[in-house]
């Protein structure tokens, strides 16, 4: 019977299509596309204005980076308008790492940046900065300051840059792997640091504060890849932390996320530390953070939500924060169709009563990490529920999508930034990336993914496979369970290629470094015929 579950769910064909809105309308990739570019890295949009980030372009130099600019027509067409550089670039600047847009100013983060704010001075490697651009009346972006810390060149490689956010007068650019921390504080490897700075009167920007959790740890990497700004308040994710809100119960990243809020001499102080309220290992809760009002919104790419052992699917946890300033859980939200480490959670972004996650690993049908993305709307009572599910059609296995994802008014940009093909899905180039544009006002034709993902796991019993994608050997964890198991590894064709009984072993290893490289299925069976399927990459 679980063999015939089994090859049925192979076989779904695609019967169930989705009714709402969020079609896709278009493919994007740059004139000038190039090998290894990554274009979609980063993706950001504002009304009729939208930013791709390609942070390993090549010009005159390698991995430079560059930011694409986009604008909508008349007949709501994305049109590539101004390619961005840095004004000071320099070979692995990584210019495009991030960005955000508030209003005429953009910020990008260029991690790898290793000169001061004037482009010149000591070198330090990868000390990272951010740039700032301003749009004039032409509709043209033009640099107009580099950022840069007041401390630079106390870390090495602090990767400032690696995530940015700003918000009116204020900025905030993070740097994951700082050692130093404020004054009087131990240096710590790789905790993190965020910087604010602040735009005057004359539209100068200028560094005002450093922010660091009250209490550090080494390796927390505190927002990497998880900032936010909305007025007076700040989020920032750090989902390697380990400990709980009392900085006891050591969960090995079980992640954290603290808020920070400005008060009316201009200090920005730690207000709130928010874990979730069931911590497991690994789950990384602060994977990614979002703010829209009184609502704050964290990604938790590998929660164990379904209560299913190592079912890492994913979800994001939604806060409302209370008349006394206290954000407080209100819903968990996790997609439609799951299946096993898809990071659901990974990206978010939330303008109004939309919310788009992205979910860059899940599986779309046979094909293994292609990636989606899903859109949530608010309802009148406050409920976030899913309407829509993204994907490419054509997805290859490992194309990213939805690593980054934006939203704003009737249009989603998702980005694909390992995707090969062009916007008419000819001249592949590795890596060169995507980006795809989806609309409201378009009909969703893609059958629901739930019609189309084979089985992860039938959670009757665990088993942990690692590492995985694999080359060669994998290893096959089976917890407290130590009796009689039996292994057998299929392809997506059902074709058996290997079956092995295993008495009293609690881990065994698989080679299956001659087996060519594609999606397998691995089904570890007890005495008493229950059962485990897990999916299994050979690179």
């Amino acid at each position: 019977m679980k063999k015939i579950l089994l090859f049925a769910l192979i076989n779904l064909t695609l019967i169930q299509l989705q009714a709402q809105g969020w079609g896709q309308t278009q493919k994007i990739t740059p004139d000038d596309r190039a090998l290894a570019d990554e274009f979609g890295w980063s993706v950001v949009v504002q009304g009729d204005i939208a930013a791709v980030g390609a942070k390993s372009v090549d010009f005159n130099t390698s991995d430079r980076g560059a930011v694409y600019m986009y604008e909508k027509d008349a007949s709501n067409n994305w049109i590539q308008t101004q390619k961005l550089f840095n004004s000071d670039a320099r070979q692995f600047d990584r210019f495009g790492q991030s960005i955000d847009i508030d209003g005429d100013i953009m910020i990008i983060g260029a991690r790898s940046q290793d000169y001061d704010e004037n482009g010149g001075g000591m070198f330090y490697d990868s000390g990272g900065a951010a740039y700032i651009f301003e749009k004039d009346a032409t509709g043209n972006w033009s640099e107009i300051q580099k950022l840069v810390s007041s401390d630079r060149g106390a870390t090495f490689q602090p990767l400032l840059g690696e995530t940015v956010a700003i918000s009116g007068d204020y900025a905030v650019v993070n740097a994951p792997r700082e050692v130093k921390g404020l004054t009087g504080q131990p240096d710590l490897t790789n905790a993190g640091a965020c910087y604010i700075f602040e735009r005057d009167g004359n539209g100068v920007w200028s560094e005002v504060q450093k922010i660091v959790p009250s209490q550090r740890y080494a390796q927390d990497q505190f927002g990497d890849f998880s900032l936010a700004i909305s007025g007076n308040t700040i989020a920032v994710g750090s989902f390697r932390h380990d400990f709980d809100v009392n900085e006891q119960n050591e969960v090995l990243s079980a992640g954290a996320v603290y808020i920070f809020e400005r008060d009316t001499n201009g200090v920005w102080s730690e207000t709130q530390k928010i874990e979730d309220a069931n911590r497991e290992q690994g789950e990384w809760f602060g994977k990614s953070v979002a703010l829209e009002g009184d609502l704050l919104m964290v990604g938790v790419a590998q929660d164990y939500f379904q209560g299913n052992g190592n079912a890492q699917y994913g979800a994001v946890h939604v806060f409302e924060r209370d008349v006394t300033g206290v954000y407080n859980n209100i819903q968990v939200i996790t997609p439609n169709a799951q299946n096993f480490q898809s990071r659901f959670g990974h990206s978010i972004d939330v303008e109004g009563d939309k919310m788009i996650v992205g979910a860059y690993l899940m599986d779309i049908g046979s094909v293994a990490f292609g990636g989606a993305a899903f859109m949530f709307e608010k309802d009148v009572n406050g409920i976030w529920n899913q309407t829509a599910e993204m994907y490419d059609p054509n997805v290859n296995s490992g194309d990213d999508f939805g690593y980054n994802v934006a939203v704003s008014g009737d249009f989603a940009f998702v980005g694909a930034y390992d995707q090969d093909e062009d916007f008419e899905g000819l001249n592949p180039l590795a890596i060169a990336g995507a980006a795809y544009v989806f609309d409201v006002n378009e009909p969703n034709t893609l059958a629901s993914l739930s019609t189309l993902s084979i089985v992860d796991n039938i959670y009757e019993f665990t088993v942990k496979a690692y590492p995985n994608p694999t080359e060669s050997i994998l290893n096959l964890d089976f917890g407290n369970y130590s009796q009689g198991i039996n292994v057998s590894v299929y392809t997506t064709l059902g074709q058996k290629v290997f079956s092995a009984g295993y008495t009293n072993s609690r881990t065994i290893q698989l080679d299956i470094q001659n087996q060519p490289k594609g999606l397998y299925l691995v089904e570890v069976k007890t005495e008493s015929n229950a059962s485990s399927i897990l999916k299994v990459v050979k690179h």
